[in-house]
């Protein structure tokens, strides 16, 4: 079962939306809306020049006119001077944001979305990100999440309890199976580990078995999420990972920026240490 882990008894959460004032970051906004758990919203704009501050707010408060806010949920504008991708995980922590929401054009949006660094606010912030695209989203019943055989996947279990509860929603519980023994034993384990902690946490879950590798990955991910109609995709993203191996295409961002336009929910989870067993997980803060 779950050790020395802290799973948020609360059932509210303050989100943390960053807009650049295109349509598609407003889609952020929305989403964070449309969540049942959400009783406060912080619209966060960075400015180059402090001199655009006063602009910047009034075009925060635009936004949040152009849609009806429900009663029990209120929404700040904040605008601060610094670069985005530098300042919002120290922003998050300063406002005690419990979640990131934001709207991306795919992997092209990836590349653009305020500058190019939108997979670098995801690895430099420690507070989980939700990421979504243009296309409208369903009410959130079924989170498609990953197991594979890497010790790190664990992780993620905390995040994906918590969220699950939120939601009310089921677990589609995707096991990696493998060729390889030792994969095939460590991914066995793994989902045995999820199973316990999801039955003790009383989730409901499917238990899908699909042979992948860590190449082929995303194809299966996406192939299955769309076929069991899941509403989200639970992925790990490595802190600090260089923007320039996520340009280059890596399953990560394959599945951020999935073809099928899912929101993504995106834990930070902790490297692999360089010496010793490669399943091992340094201790880092």
């Amino acid at each position: 079962m779950l050790r020395n882990v802290i799973i948020l008894n609360n059932m509210y959460m303050k989100i943390l939306v960053p807009v650049d004032f295109t349509d598609i970051t407003e889609k952020g906004f929305k989403y964070a809306l449309s969540l049942p758990f959400a009783n406060e919203i912080i619209l966060f704009h960075a400015v180059d020049d402090i001199t655009k501050s006063k602009e910047a707010q009034q075009q925060l408060s635009n936004i949040t006119n152009k849609y009806s806010v429900p009663a029990h949920l209120t929404v700040q504008q904040k605008v601060k001077q610094g670069n985005l991708f530098e300042i919002l995980g120290d922003f998050s922590k300063e406002v005690s944001a419990d979640l990131i929401v934001m709207a991306t054009h795919g992997i092209k949006g990836l590349q653009h979305f305020l500058g190019s660094h939108a997979m670098k606010l995801i690895t430099h912030s420690k507070t989980p990100f939700i990421v979504v695209q243009q296309k409208d989203f369903s009410p959130l019943k079924k989170m498609l999440v990953p197991v594979d055989f890497t010790k790190e996947v664990k992780q993620e279990l905390p995040a994906v309890i918590q969220f699950a509860k939120l939601f009310k929603a089921s677990v589609l519980l995707l096991k990696q199976n493998n060729h390889d023994p030792y994969i095939q034993k460590r991914s066995d384990l793994n989902t045995v580990y999820f199973e316990d902690n999801l039955n003790n946490a009383e989730i409901k879950y499917l238990l899908i078995e699909q042979t992948f590798s860590l190449d082929d990955k995303y194809e299966v991910i996406a192939k299955q999420a769309a076929a069991h109609n899941a509403d989200i995709i639970v992925t790990a993203i490595e802190p600090d990972l260089n923007v320039a191996d996520y340009v280059i295409g890596v399953e990560e961002q394959k599945i951020v920026a999935n073809d099928l336009q899912l929101p993504v929910l995106c834990v930070n989870i902790k490297h692999f240490t360089i010496a010793g067993d490669q399943f091992s997980v340094s201790v880092q803060q």
